[in-house]
């Protein structure tokens, strides 16, 4: 069976980011974690590329 659920990203460049999710199974979880690192490696990536 296929599950619903939803990962939203808010803010960062106001104030705090926040990270909302509309399940809790670990799979949502683990989900919402990796996109989570991709988007900051790719922030990390950017910012070390720049200051060459």
């Amino acid at each position: 069976m296929y599950e619903a659920s939803s990962i939203g990203i808010i803010g960062g460049a106001d104030g705090p980011t926040a990270i909302f999710i509309t399940q809790f199974p670990i799979k949502t979880i683990l989900l919402g974690g990796f996109c989570a690192a991709v988007v900051l490696l790719i922030i990390v990536l950017l910012v070390v590329r720049n200051k060459k």
